[in-house]
């Protein structure tokens, strides 16, 4: 199976919270992901490039002003994960940007314990490997995981009422470019 994974395909995907294989899956058919979303990653490119303020981002991502900046702090992380030049340094990457908005280290601190993260994860990746385990199952079962945690954390809302179905409670809005 050959899948292009673009640099804007993963910027795209990172900024509005979507895995890459799903990203992947929406694309072909959907307009908000072959065009608006690609479009959106094209204006926080360009915000950054001229030094735009968050309010004049807003305005071009049609989206209230935090979250402009949500969308500016995620592309920003997956630039510089995406920016690394091999897999392994990408997961290492990823695994600090992930510990800075958990904890409060300094950088050192964080560096060390997301080197040993990271050797955890290359542990069982190895391990993985050894048995010729299908590593997109793996990463397809890790998905799932995060679905079923936020679906988790949904249910536990404070506007969810005791009454109502998880089907009934109103995700939020899909973000820039698409407000009613």
């Amino acid at each position: 199976m050959s899948v292009n994974l673009t640099l804007a395909d993963k910027l795209a995907a990172d900024v509005f919270q979507k895995s890459y294989r799903k990203y992947l899956e929406l694309k072909p058919t959907h307009y908000r992901w072959s065009h608006l979303a690609p479009q959106s990653v094209d204006n926080l490119s360009l915000s950054i490039r001229q030094n735009w303020s968050v309010e004049k981002l807003a305005d071009y991502l049609h989206c209230p002003v935090d979250e402009a900046e949500g969308c500016l702090r995620r592309f920003k992380m997956s630039q510089r994960v995406n920016g690394k030049e091999t897999t392994a340094e990408k997961i290492r990457q990823a695994i600090f940007e992930w510990m800075g908005g958990v904890v409060e280290l300094d950088e050192k601190a964080k560096r060390a314990l997301s080197d040993d993260l990271a050797h955890a994860l290359g542990n069982q990746l190895y391990a993985s490997g050894l048995t010729r385990e299908d590593i997109l199952a793996v990463a397809s079962q890790l998905e799932k995981a995060d679905t079923a945690s936020k679906a988790e954390s949904l249910d536990k809302e404070p506007e969810a009422s005791s009454n109502s179905k998880p089907s009934e409670i109103d995700p939020p809005k899909w973000g820039p470019q698409w407000k009613d």
